[in-house]
C-alpha cells in the first residue's frame, strides 16, 4: 500500500486507519471502505473537498500494490453560524448543543451530529413535529463557510394518554409503573426511548426474547396534545437448552459455569445474564465476556455460548512508597487468582521498610468441595514501630497470626463469614513502660461477619452497595488467651452512578469494643480504635484522631468522587479520585460528639479533643484485581499549630 499527496495526515497514520493490510487478502469492499475512512480522517481536519483515487498494480504470485491519490484540497474554516426559526429557545442555548464552533474547522459529520442533537433536545422539550434543515455558503477561495441553520420549531405538545395494547402477561398497572413518560406532562422522545426499553425488559426478564413493543403516536394539533399507545407483541417464552463455554485456556469450565445463574431448561432472564455477567468480571482474571444466542433444539429454546477472554491470572510485583508514618517502605509480591485454573486465591506478600516489616501468604478456595462456601487461610507476621504521645519511635509492636475463615453464600447477594484467629502480639522497645509495659499477649476470637453485597464489580464498583455486621468475641469460654472482649463493628459502602463514567462512593464505619468479665482494655490497647491514617481520616496522621490510649467507640465516613483516567479492555486501570474524610474515636459515650472542629487543647497542644476532625484531598488508583495501589493527598482542614497540614499516602489495596 503506498499513499501519495498527503501532506496533512502521515501515510502511517492512514495505513493504521484504513480495513485493508498489507500481507492481507485484497476484496473490493475493503479497498472502497478504506477511501471511505481516508474522507473522513481528512474531514475530521476540516478538508472537506478531499478527492481521493486509486491505482491497482498487478505483480507476480498473485499479489498487487495498491497506490492511494489524494488531492487534500484546502480546509475549510467556519466563519459564522446563523439561526432562523427559534423562537422559544436562545440561539447561545442552541450553539451550546452544537459540537461544530466559530473559527473552527469545518467537518461536515459534525454538523450533521449537531442537527441530530438540535432535533432531539426540542423533541425533549416537547416539540415533537420539529424540523431543522441547513445550508451553507463556501467561499474556496478564502477557506471560509456560513452555516445556516432554519428551524421549524412546531408547536409544544403535552401527554394526553397512554394506552397498552396486546398485553397479556402484564398488566397496564404492572407495565405503567416502567413508563417513565407522564400525562399531563411535556412530551419528551427520550422518555418514550426510555420507557419502549424499560417496557421490553420487562419481557426479557421473563424470557419473551422475541417481544416487540412500538409505540403509536397519536397527535390533537388544536389541542396541543399527543396520546400514546404501546403496541406489544409478546411472542413465546424462550428456554435455555445448551450452556456452552469458549475461549478458556488454563480455567476449567466448572469455575465459569458455576457463576452463571441459568442453568439449561431455564426460561431466559436477562437480568440473570447480566448479574452473570457481572460475577464471571468478579473472578478477577476475566478481561471479556461476550454472549451468543444460538438457535436451539425447537424454536422456543436458544444455546447461550458464553465467549470469555481470559486476563492475567497471577503478577509478580515490586515496588516502594513513602508515608509520614512509615516512611520508606519496599514490597514484593506474588498474586495469582486463578490457581490450578480453579479460581484458588494464593497471595505471597513481603514488605519491608524503615518503621515495617511484615510478612504475608493466603489462600483462598471460593467453592470447597464445589460447594458455594468458601474456605482460607492466612498466616502473617508484621512488626511496626508505633507513636505514642509526641515521640515517633515510642514503642515496637509485632504481631504474628493465623487466621482460618470459612463461610456459605445464601444467595447471589447475601452471605455469612466465620472465622478463628489465634495471635501473639509482642510489644518491646518500650520508652513508655508504664502506660505501654513490654510483654507477650495471645488473643484467640472468633467473629462472625453478616454481608450484603450487590456491587456490579468488587475491584471496581460502579453502583451497588456493600453493608456488612460483624462481631469479635476473644477470650470468652473455650477461646481462652490473654485478652478478653468483644467487638461489633457496622460498615456500609453506596456507589451512585452520576454522569459518564464518574461514580460518587460513601462509606460509613460505626465500631464499638468492651471488655469481656472485667478485661482492662489498657491491658490490650492494640485492640481498640485509633483514627487518623490511610485507612479512616486522611489528612492526619496514624492514630491521631483517637485518645492516646485508644477509643472504644469509632465513628468514620469517607466520601470519594471517582472517574477513568486511563480503561483497557473494558476495565478501568489508572483511575482520579477527589476525597473528604470524617472521623474520631472516643473512650466514653458521654464523651460522643459529632459536631466537627476544634478546641483550643488540639489547635494549640496537639492533644486529642473529643469533637470530628475531616480532611479533603485527591488520589491516583491503581485498580488491577492483582495488585491494587492508592497514593493519596490530603489536607487537614482542622490542623494543628506547627504541624503540616499535608499527608501522602502510599497503600495497598482497596478504601473500600
Amino acid at each position: 500500500i503506498e499513499v501519495r499527496g498527503n501532506k496533512k495526515i502521515s501515510a502511517r497514520k492512514i495505513k493504521e486507519e484504513i480495513p485493508l493490510k498489507e500481507k492481507e487478502f485484497f476484496t473490493k469492499d475493503k479497498l472502497q471502505e478504506s477511501k471511505a475512512k481516508i474522507l473522513e480522517l481528512y474531514d475530521e481536519k476540516g478538508y472537506v473537498y478531499t478527492n481521493v483515487t486509486e491505482e491497482i498494480l498487478n505483480l507476480e504470485k498473485n499479489q498487487i500494490n495498491v497506490l492511494f491519490l489524494i488531492n487534500e484540497g484546502k480546509k475549510i474554516v467556519v466563519e459564522k453560524i446563523e439561526l432562523q426559526g427559534n423562537k422559544n429557545f436562545s440561539k447561545r442555548k442552541i450553539l451550546s448543543l452544537m459540537e461544530i464552533k466559530k473559527k473552527k474547522p469545518f467537518k461536515e459529520i459534525k454538523l450533521s451530529n449537531d442537527i441530530q442533537k438540535i432535533v432531539q433536545f426540542y423533541k425533549d422539550e416537547g416539540f415533537y413535529d420539529v424540523e431543522v434543515s441547513t445550508s451553507q455558503i463556501i467561499d474556496v477561495e478564502q477557506e471560509k463557510v456560513s452555516i445556516i441553520l432554519k428551524i421549524n420549531e412546531g408547536i409544544r405538545y403535552k401527554v394526553e394518554d397512554i394506552q397498552f395494547e396486546g398485553n397479556r402477561i402484564y398488566s397496564d398497572k404492572e407495565i405503567a409503573k416502567v413508563v417513565t413518560l407522564k400525562k399531563k406532562k411535556i412530551f419528551k422522545q427520550s422518555e418514550l426511548d426510555t420507557s419502549v426499553r424499560a417496557v421490553l425488559e420487562l419481557y426479557t426478564e421473563k424470557g419473551y426474547l422475541q417481544a416487540k413493543v412500538e409505540p403509536e403516536i397519536i397527535k390533537n394539533v388544536n389541542l396541543g396534545t399527543i396520546s400514546v399507545v404501546f403496541k406489544i407483541e409478546e411472542g413465546q417464552q424462550i428456554y435455555v437448552d445448551n450452556i456452552y463455554v469458549e475461549g478458556l485456556q488454563s480455567t476449567k469450565e466448572f469455575v465459569i459455569k458455576r457463576e452463571i445463574l441459568l442453568k439449561e431448561g431455564d426460561i431466559v432472564n436477562t437480568k440473570k445474564l447480566r448479574r452473570s455477567l457481572e460475577k464471571i468480571y468478579n473472578l478477577g482474571f476475566i478481561d471479556e465476556v461476550n454472549i451468543d444466542f444460538q438457535p436451539g433444539s425447537n424454536p422456543t429454546s436458544v444455546d447461550l455460548v458464553f465467549d470469555v477472554k481470559e486476563g492475567r491470572p497471577g503478577m509478580l510485583s515490586a515496588g516502594a512508597g513513602y508515608s509520614t508514618v512509615d516512611q520508606l517502605v519496599g514490597n514484593l509480591q506474588v498474586s495469582h487468582l486463578n490457581l490450578f485454573g480453579r479460581a484458588q486465591r494464593l497471595n505471597l506478600l513481603w514488605e519491608f521498610g524503615q518503621r515495617r516489616k511484615n510478612y504475608e501468604i493466603s489462600w483462598t478456595e471460593p467453592w470447597f468441595l464445589h460447594k458455594p462456601v468458601s474456605l482460607g487461610i492466612s498466616l502473617y507476621d508484621l512488626t511496626r514501630i508505633r507513636e505514642y504521645s509526641t515521640e515517633p519511635n515510642a514503642y515496637n509492636e509485632e504481631r504474628q497470626g493465623l487466621e482460618i475463615r470459612t463461610g456459605p453464600r445464601i444467595s447471589d447477594f447475601f452471605s455469612i463469614m466465620f472465622a478463628y484467629s489465634y495471635e501473639n502480639v509482642i510489644i518491646f522497645n518500650s520508652k513508655f513502660p508504664e502506660d505501654i509495659p513490654e510483654g507477650k499477649k495471645l488473643t484467640s476470637s472468633f467473629a462472625t461477619q453478616v454481608i450484603y453485597d450487590t456491587r456490579d464489580n468488587i475491584f471496581d464498583p460502579t453502583k451497588g452497595f456493600r453493608q456488612s455486621l460483624s462481631l469479635q468475641i476473644a477470650g470468652w469460654g473455650i477461646l481462652s488467651g490473654d485478652v478478653k472482649f468483644y467487638k461489633p463493628i457496622l460498615r456500609s459502602s453506596v456507589f451512585l452512578p452520576t454522569f459518564w463514567k464518574f461514580i460518587l462512593s460513601f462509606n460509613t464505619i460505626l465500631g464499638y469494643i468492651e471488655g469481656i468479665e472485667g478485661f482492662d482494655l489498657n491491658e490490650a490497647k492494640y485492640e481498640k480504635f485509633y483514627v487518623g491514617g490511610a485507612e479512616t481520616v486522611r489528612g492526619y496522621p496514624y492514630r491521631m484522631l483517637a485518645p492516646e490510649t485508644g477509643g472504644r467507640i469509632m465513628f468514620v465516613f469517607n466520601t470519594e468522587y471517582k472517574f477513568p483516567i486511563v480503561q483497557e479492555n473494558k476495565r478501568t486501570v489508572l483511575q482520579g479520585a477527589i476525597f473528604y474524610d470524617i472521623g474520631g474515636a472516643w473512650n466514653e459515650f458521654n464523651e460522643v460528639d459529632f459536631s466537627i472542629g476544634a478546641t483550643e487543647l488540639w489547635t494549640e497542644y496537639g492533644r486529642w479533643d473529643n469533637k470530628l476532625k475531616h480532611s479533603i484531598g485527591f488520589g491516583i488508583r491503581f485498580t488491577t484485581p492483582v495488585f491494587p495501589i492508592r497514593l493519596d493527598w490530603a489536607w487537614a482542614l482542622n490542623p494543628t499549630k506547627g504541624t503540616d497540614s499535608m499527608r501522602f499516602w502510599f497503600t495497598l489495596g482497596q478504601m473500600f
